[in-house]
């Protein structure tokens, strides 16, 4: 229960909760692979789930200065790369859509910088920690290009939807 703790209290800090918005379709461990997916016309066949995943998710929230997001993409998709992904489902680095076009959306993002929320669903706790947790040095500076420190959560999930419709099943062409 404890970490269904954590996770409402990141969908309480601004900015992260956005990135909660795709969760369900990667939790189920009975997902089928990209190239297993099926065509939008035939639903997939129902299974059980198990009730709990080992799939864990982290979020971060960058917070960028103006002006400097280009320099920021460069380095997400050149430099911080994942040299092995093997415990890696997936990951998606997003800008925040602007609220004049969803007018629904209920966050308090601050007007000094722009927000990025990457998200990034893992097999495993242990397989995050082992290929990027234990590289993570909280004691550094932030970089020049963003405007404040960066801020994480790793969330366990606690329930789960699937929904019909296909993942991407290649990178982004400008991502290393």
């Amino acid at each position: 229960m404890r970490s269904g703790l954590y996770f409402v209290e990141a969908l309480r800090r601004p900015g992260l909760a956005a990135a909660v918005v795709g969760l369900g379709l990667f939790l189920a461990p009975t997902i089928p692979s990209a190239q297993e997916a099926r065509p939008p016309s035939s639903r997939p066949a129902r299974t059980t789930a198990n009730d709990t995943t080992p799939i864990r998710i982290v979020l971060v929230e960058w917070r960028i200065k103006k002006g400097r997001e280009q320099e920021f993409l460069d380095y997400w998709s050149n430099q911080a790369t994942i040299a092995d992904r093997s415990g890696l489902i997936s990951e998606f680095l997003s800008r925040v859509e602007d609220r004049t076009q969803y007018p629904w959306m209920v966050w308090d993002l601050d007007p000094g910088w722009t927000t990025f929320v990457n998200v990034g669903f893992w097999r495993s706790g242990a397989d995050f920690n082992d290929q990027i947790g234990r590289f993570i040095n909280n004691a550094k500076p932030p970089l020049d290009f963003e405007a404040q420190k960066r801020r994480r959560v790793f969330v366990a999930p606690e329930r789960w939807r699937i929904g019909a419709a296909p993942l991407m099943t290649s990178d982004h062409s400008g991502v290393k």
